[in-house]
């Protein structure tokens, strides 16, 4: 001290300074306190409650120990003394820990607080000086702030905040201040000065605390208004999102291919509806909302018991398959329904999808026609074969009669009319099983005059029906074109068709020409009519698929796409031209055949055998095995006429008992047959006896079945199609018997 007096400065403060000292004090503790409690509120942090505490018993114990200086010394103050500096210390050193986040439990605090209770008993009853009562407990309280400081000094390593610096460096002051105060205390010109430091301190750690709380505050701003612009951003691309979302839901609601309509409720009233609905409905949007969709719906099935409720008009809506829809214009389409209830504008709607079905309907009639051809094709099949058997009775008889028998001039005559129809009733059968049938798409040299006439012998009817005229202008000597009959056959009996239908409703007589012409390489057949024709408008049309000026189920509207596109298989073209009769015409052009000099002047190649002029006949034994005994009786007839002997059964089986003790120079075989057909007896046969394979000849009406050709194709054995003439039976018999050079065979004619 003689120092500092040397130099002039004077550290010791009076006692008339210790009233003042006191009285800055308690007011910076309190000031410690408010901030605290306010900073507790304003936080919600569980420490700050905590050290409000430790200040408030810190204010107390001012309050005690300078309150009443008379009772400063007695047992009882002191005690009330140091427990409640202790109690202090304690409430400083917890809140310590739980601003580190130190899990501390309550009961351990309550019991040392109770041990400083005690020891403040102790040290005011039975400890002889002050000093060793205070030291230990303002230890403690040095080492409460030391604890406090470290803890601000470890936030302030994570958080670079000045208030917590400045805390740290508090809090180590105010320990040191603490762990010094006993012994300053001994003087009263130190207790004074003791009572400012600690003004000075704590209020130190006020405005240090305050800071903290305001970079805190700060910080926490900072980072609010960096979430906030972060949320304002997502905000804006979920707009962005949303945005575009609407555009595309709006985009694919406009562009949809169904029709959907979006209706209130309660009424039906539309509310929103697409480009496809406005075309369906024949409304725009603008009117849309003055319709509802019950007006436009030709319900059935209703009756008496009409909906009621506006859920059982939605169920009877969507329970209709289908639902025709009755446009404003007056147009009727058939759709198929389907709904839900959906938000629309915040309110409930119904929203409806309705698929067009008119193709589909149409297709479903098509396939029906199809399933109704083919099993007419098998019909017909059956009905063939069993007609071609008495047919070739008659023609057999016929032809024996005629060729062995001397007649009556009429008579005579009055048989070959019967035969000149039985030929044409042989040839009508032919004709309806080669349409029937589905033959596999193949090329051969056809006359599109013979193709034309055969069609006309089976359209006949249809024309007498139809009241109309038909004219056929055929040219001679037409050159053959390559090409698959049954397809042109379709093509030409489709055309036929389109004319007949388009001359039903017509006031005058239907006249129909059908000719073929032939120029410059090319072969041109014309189908022409006295209808009403094509209207020029829809002449780039008429060609397109599923269009047709028929009404729905009369077409199919497929008809002039098939044609088009077998014409372009066929490297040809089909095109439309005013008739000269009036109406429509439509000629289909070919590029004739290339063909060798000998083939020019032959016949279309047929698996129907030819009859030679002049065969050379042999004598020997054959077995005819027809199922039918009087076929096989009237082929035994004319074999006997030829000069074969000849054995009849009518049982494969016995067949091939008889071949088992006999050798046959030919077997005639039918094909069709119950039990073992003709390709199972074929096999059976060779199977006994090699050498039979090439002395078979098969008997069929059903030439054109594909599985029978194919097998007589893979034999290359002969066959006879029913009904047959005596000279293919000549023919046939001779060729297979001269084929296997048979010794004993004698040459002969008939």
């Amino acid at each position: 001290m003689h120092f500092l007096d040397a130099i002039g400065i004077n550290l010791y403060f009076t006692r008339e300074y210790l009233q003042a000292g006191v009285l800055v004090s308690l007011l910076t503790v309190w000031v410690l306190v408010g901030l605290f409690y306010y900073l507790n509120r304003y936080t919600k942090r569980r420490y700050f409650t905590i050290w409000t505490t430790a200040w408030l018993f810190y204010a107390l114990w001012i309050t005690i120990s300078f309150g009443s200086q008379g009772n400063r010394r007695e047992p009882p103050m002191l005690m009330l003394e140091q427990w409640c500096i202790g109690v202090s210390a304690v409430f400083l050193l917890w809140g310590s820990l739980s601003f580190l986040g130190e899990q501390v439990r309550s009961s351990m605090f309550g019991w040392f607080l109770a041990f400083l209770l005690v020891w403040s008993y102790i040290g005011a009853y039975h400890l002889r000086g002050r000093m060793q009562m205070q030291v230990p407990v303002f230890s403690l309280i040095a080492a409460a702030s030391a604890v406090t400081g470290a803890s601000f000094f470890k936030y302030r390593r994570k958080h670079r905040y000045i208030g917590a610096t400045l805390l740290t460096l508090g809090f180590f002051l105010w320990g040191a201040y603490m762990a010094s105060y006993p012994f300053m205390e001994s003087s009263e010109d130190l207790t004074s000065l003791a009572l400012f430091i600690s003004a000075g301190l704590q209020l130190m750690l006020a405005v240090s605390m305050i800071i903290l709380v305001l970079e805190e505050v700060r910080q926490t701003h900072e980072l609010t208004l960096r979430e906030v612009q972060i949320r304002r951003a997502e905000i804006d691309v979920l707009q962005t999102k949303v945005v575009s979302t609407e555009e595309r839901y709006r985009t694919l609601f406009e562009q949809a291919g169904e029709a959907i309509v979006i209706t209130a409720i309660e009424d039906f009233r539309i509310l929103e509806l697409n480009q496809a609905a406005q075309r369906l409905l024949g409304i725009n949007h603008t009117e849309a909302g003055r319709h509802c969709l019950t007006a436009f719906c030709q319900l059935r099935n209703v009756g008496s018991a009409a909906p009621e409720t506006h859920q059982e008009w939605f169920e009877l809506l969507c329970r209709q398959r289908p639902l025709n829809l009755v446009s404003k214009a007056g147009g009727l389409t058939p759709v198929e329904v389907n709904g839900s209830e959906v938000g629309f504008d915040g309110r409930s709607a119904y929203q409806f999808f309705m698929s067009e079905i008119t193709e589909r309907t149409r297709l479903e009639q098509q396939l029906r026609q199809s399933e109704k051809l083919s099993a007419l094709g098998q019909m017909i099949s059956g009905v063939a074969h069993e007609l071609n058997n008495p047919l070739a009775v008659v023609k057999g008889y016929l032809e024996l009669i005629l060729a062995h028998h001397d007649l009556e001039p009429q008579t005579r005559v009055d048989l070959e009319k019967v035969a000149h129809e039985s030929n044409r009733a042989a040839k009508l059968v032919m004709n309806f099983l080669s349409f029937a049938r589905d033959q596999p798409a193949h090329r051969e040299l056809v006359n599109l005059s013979e193709l034309v006439e055969r069609l006309v012998e089976v359209r006949k009817f249809d024309l007498l029906v139809a009241k109309a005229e038909l004219t056929v202008d055929l040219a001679p000597q037409l050159p053959r074109v390559s090409a698959d009959p049954d397809q042109v056959q379709q093509l030409i009996i489709n055309l036929v068709n389109n004319a007949l239908q388009a001359m039903v409703n017509s006031e005058r007589v239907g006249r129909l020409r059908i000719s073929t012409r032939s120029t410059e390489g090319r072969v041109r057949l014309t189908v022409e009519d006295n209808g009403p024709g094509v209207p020029p408008e829809l002449l780039n049309k008429i060609f397109e698929p599923f269009f047709t000026t028929k009404e729905v189920g009369a077409g199919t509207g497929l008809g002039l796409s098939i044609a088009h596109s077998i014409m372009t298989e066929h490297k040809g073209r089909i095109c439309y031209q005013a008739a000269a009769l009036g109406g429509a015409a439509f000629v289909l052009e070919f590029p004739a055949a290339q063909v060798r000099g000998d083939e020019a002047s032959g016949e279309t190649t047929t698996l129907l055998p030819k009859a030679a002029a002049a065969v050379p006949v042999c004598v020997g034994r054959i077995l005819v095995l027809d199922d039918e005994k009087s076929i096989a009786e009237m082929l035994s007839e004319m074999l006997g006429l030829l000069g074969y002997q000849t054995m009849v059964c009518h049982a494969a089986a016995q067949a091939l008992e008889l071949i088992q003790g006999r050798t046959f120079d030919v077997i005639i075989s039918d094909f069709r047959m119950p039990g073992i057909n003709g390709e199972q007896f074929y096999k059976l046969a060779v199977k006994q006896q090699p050498e039979l394979a090439r002395r078979i000849i098969f008997l069929t009406g059903d030439v054109v079945n594909e599985d029978t050709l194919n097998f007589l194709q893979a034999t290359g054995n002969p066959h006879l199609a029913k009904p047959f003439q005596l000279a293919d039976v000549r023919s046939a018999v001779a060729e297979v018997i001269q084929a296997n050079s048979c010794p004993e065979s004698v040459a002969g004619g008939v």
